[in-house]
């Protein structure tokens, strides 16, 4: 349908006969009204707001916008319906499906979406009168709450729709979300609410979170109409995995051996980087499937993102190697098979992924498991365990983010302003800001009026005025300057990739590219590039005729560990303690791993699920502590940090610290014999959080923390019109904050949250503590070794990988296994070797 200047009023119709052309529309085609669409239609007829929680493919999209077209204010124009989406391509995916019904059936609808990447000319357009339906991203209705106007564009709102809430939810996003979803309520209290989910564990709270305070939440949920097969890709013979392989592509002939162009396949992987070397590797192999193969994440440019996704649909390209980009609801109907590459970390990923193929109810989801290590088996045994328990994690939304709060106060001044009472009562409406008390809310007044006194001899920190009663924002320079920097996604200053002087390839983070000089080449997007110079935000390159170089890197945390996949890997570690040979054979994954399962139970043992294995080893350079909670990175790092400060009180002496997934090593310098250590005094749990934070710096740590909160609550701009600021100078700016604070202002509350936010995001603060309380009363199965054992020995790689030396990672990776073996060897013979994808040595076999 051609877009129109201003739309129409809508014509009249009866919500019972709109209904009834809908529903013969969905049979036209072959669809009959499942369950949980007729309950949300109803539901909506009685005027209810809650949550519809299903898995992916079950027909979300229509069940919301057939219950609510009826609905629509007859006779009325502008906005009716707004549907919020948490991704831009999300959206256009979302307008081409709402779309098709209202074409076919000729309903004189104006449809439109509005994201950063809607042309200027459209959301000018958009500023005099919204469409009737309206598609868009949290921050860009942030953005239109700003405007003075806004209570008149707003004012024949029927309803909202959020798609993807789990994905906002958990997120300062979805708390700024919240906050503007209170502001729409207050122009129209009957305002209907939806949240559209995938399956999550907490759904009642997902439900509480998108109503409110003020409205008791309908939940509708409905049985999985969607099987799911997971098959693994394993190892033949003795090509074994590597023990730490951080790509996976000694997989890559066996990836190759089951991709078939008569199949269309998404490979997902955890990573950008990741997902460039993939792609490279397998263009590499198979140069003929250049024009059916692509490369799919969030840095490419958006032109040819779009392309990719049309060729999906189309059935021109066959396979896309893609990142969390493809995650949520684009509709791929066409994928026949989604690979995954590495672990999954958490199982409602894995069973989100999976559902981008036969992304329609009542198919079949096929996945084809790829790990790139040998113990990532046992995380997709665990994993199957879980999906066939229907178990999945809970997201909680955030406690009263004070960055997000002080944002959105500046954005109410903007609109027509705000009466501090009764802004108050609206914030304190939404669920994440149910417990804001008054006290904390006149603080983040104070603070973006006058910089809470600190600051308030700086004119930009003083960003609102008491004109009678209400709270305006007088300067124009402070207004152009919020509007630029609204939002809670934060991320290093990104810098456009020219081809040239003509195509643009897409952005990459200013820090990655600050490490290279001029004539080195990197992987982007498929392609080998040669960088050429770098001005003005702007990196210019052209087509390296090297194809090796420096793989692009983008900054972000690690994935965090299931605690429902770390729960069914301890499980199954207890079924390995208790030795069933013969059932384990009934496991493919498990009796693929049978030569490191042996040597684990020859070196050392397999930990019972209701105790900690705990190993000790003597070398060279002292003392190594192995401990295995299978709690994640996370939890491991604030784990080690406990543990190094009490036995530092036991022996003065240095550690050194390495983790992963599974567990974590501690190095001492002094010799401590296990005898001397007592565990249930280590794990004590009193002033746990003050012992683990006296083996840290926490300064360092919450001084990166504040430069997100600096730059969400308008401290620091990062988009200044005409003058962009680097990575460098916003560092800077909101580390010189952060000192000023700590002198001037140390009860600062964003001081506070900055430190809260380190301990709960950067440790998993309440997991922690989980862990820690379950080791101390667990039984506890300590070891005194001669040589690491299978589970040890990737910690001590990890050490190894960082260490500075002429040779390269790689070799000094495999002249460690080689050592590593030629000691089993030694002491166990060659029986139970398990081999580390070099061919197995033919030498004698020595008794035990």
């Amino acid at each position: 349908m051609p877009p129109r200047s201003m739309p129409d009023p809508i014509p009249s119709w009866t919500p019972v006969a709109m209904r009834k052309r809908l529903t013969t529309w969905m049979k036209g085609r072959g669809w009959q009204p499942l369950a949980h669409q007729i309950a949300l239609w109803e539901a909506i007829d009685k005027g209810e707001s809650g949550l519809l929680q299903m898995p992916t493919g079950a027909g979300k999209t229509y069940a919301a916008f057939f219950g609510l077209l009826p609905h629509i204010g007859v006779g009325q124009s502008g906005l009716q319906i707004l549907y919020i989406t948490p991704l831009r391509a999300l959206t256009r995916d979302l307008e081409k499906s709402i779309r098709l019904p209202c074409e076919e059936l000729a309903l004189p609808l104006l449809i439109e979406t509005r994201t950063g990447d809607t042309k200027a000319s459209v959301r000018a357009r958009q500023r005099k009168r919204l469409p009737h339906v309206l598609l868009t991203t949290p921050e860009s209705l942030a953005l239109l709450l700003s405007y003075s106007d806004a209570d008149e564009l707003f004012k024949n709102l029927k309803a909202v729709v959020v798609d993807e809430w789990h994905e906002l939810m958990g997120s300062k996003r979805g708390s700024l979300l919240e906050l503007n979803l209170a502001r729409l309520r207050s122009f129209n209290p009957n305002l209907q609410s939806w949240a559209l989910s995938a399956t999550i564990q907490n759904s009642q709270q997902a439900a509480d979170a998108i109503v409110g305070n003020k409205i008791q939440p309908r939940l509708i949920t409905g049985e999985r109409n969607r099987s799911l097969k997971i098959r693994t890709l394993l190892p033949e013979g003795d090509d074994r995995l590597p023990w730490a392989g951080h790509l996976g592509l000694r997989m890559l002939p066996k990836v190759l051996a089951e991709l078939d162009p008569k199949e269309s396949s998404l490979l997902f992987t955890n990573t950008r980087s990741q997902a460039e070397r993939w792609y490279e590797a397998l263009l590499m192999s198979r140069p003929e499937w250049t024009d059916i193969i692509a490369i799919h994440h969030g840095s490419i440019e958006l032109k040819e993102r779009e392309r990719v996704e049309h060729g999906v649909k189309s059935g021109q390209i066959r396979f896309v190697v893609c990142t969390a980009s493809l995650d949520l609801g684009v509709d791929f109907p066409e994928v026949d098979k989604v690979y995954q590459i590495g672990s999954p970390k958490q199982i409602a990923r894995l069973i989100q992924r999976a559902g981008r193929s036969a992304h329609a109810p009542g198919k079949t989801s096929q996945m084809l498991f790829v790990p790139t290590h040998a113990l990532e088996l046992l995380e997709i045994v665990a994993a199957k365990e879980a999906v066939l328990s229907a178990e999945v994690e809970a997201r909680s939304p955030l406690q009263k983010p004070l960055d997000v709060l002080s944002q959105h106060i500046v954005t109410s001044a903007l609109s027509k302003g705000f009466v501090p009472d009764e802004l108050y009562a609206e914030v304190s409406s939404s669920y994440s800001y149910r417990d804001l008390s008054r006290e904390e809310f006149d603080w983040a007044l104070s603070f973006v009026r006058d910089g809470g006194g600190t600051l308030r001899a700086y004119p930009q920190y003083c960003k609102i005025n008491l004109q009678d009663d209400r709270y305006i924002v007088t300067d124009r320079k402070i207004e152009l300057r919020h509007r630029q920097n609204l939002g809670t996604i934060v991320s290093d200053a990104s810098i456009l990739i020219k081809l040239g002087r003509g195509k643009t390839l897409g952005t990459i983070e200013e820090s990655f590219l600050a490490k290279m000089k001029k004539g080195e080449s990197f992987l982007f997007g498929g392609r080998w590039l040669e960088l050429i110079a770098i001005r003005d935000l702007t990196a210019y390159v052209r087509l390296a005729k090297k194809t090796y170089g420096h793989v692009s890197v983008w900054s972000g945390t690690s994935l965090p560990w299931s605690p429902i996949l770390s729960s069914r890997l301890r499980e199954i570690c207890g079924f390995l303690a208790e030795d069933h040979p013969l059932e384990r054979q009934s496991i493919a994954e498990l009796h693929s791993l049978e030569p490191i399962i042996k040597s684990q139970s020859d070196i050392s043992a397999w930990p019972h699920s209701d105790e900690t294995l705990i190993e000790f080893v003597q070398s060279r350079e002292g003392t190594h502590i192995f401990l295995y909670p299978f709690e994640g990175k996370q939890t491991h790092e604030g784990l080690g940090l406990l543990i190094t400060t009490r036995l530092n009180r036991l022996k003065p002496m240095s550690c050194i610290v390495a983790v992963n997934d599974y567990g974590l090593e501690i190095v001492c310098s002094k010799t401590l014999d296990p005898r001397d250590v007592d565990w249930t005094a280590i794990m004590s749990i009193t002033d746990w959080q003050r012992d683990m934070e006296g083996g840290l710096n926490t300064v360092e740590l919450e001084k990166r923390q504040f430069r997100a909160i600096a730059r969400i609550a308008g401290l620091v701009l990062q988009n200044v019109p005409g003058a962009s600021k680097s990575t460098r100078q916003i560092q800077s700016s909101s580390s010189l904050l952060y000192d000023v604070f700590a002198r001037f202002d140390p009860s600062n509350l964003l001081l506070k949250q900055a430190h809260n936010e380190v301990m709960e995001g950067h440790f998993d603060k309440e997991r922690l503590e989980r862990t820690i309380t379950r080791i101390r009363d667990g039984r506890k199965n300590v070891k005194m070794l001669e040589m690491f054992s299978p589970l040890g020995f990737p910690l001590f790689l990890e050490r190894a990988s960082v260490r500075l030396s002429s040779e390269t990672v790689g070799d000094r990776l495999e002249r460690a296994k080689e050592e590593w073996q030629k000691a089993f060897r030694q002491k166990y013979g060659d029986k139970s070797l398990p081999s580390t994808g070099a061919k197995r040595s033919t030498g004698t076999k020595r008794k035990r």
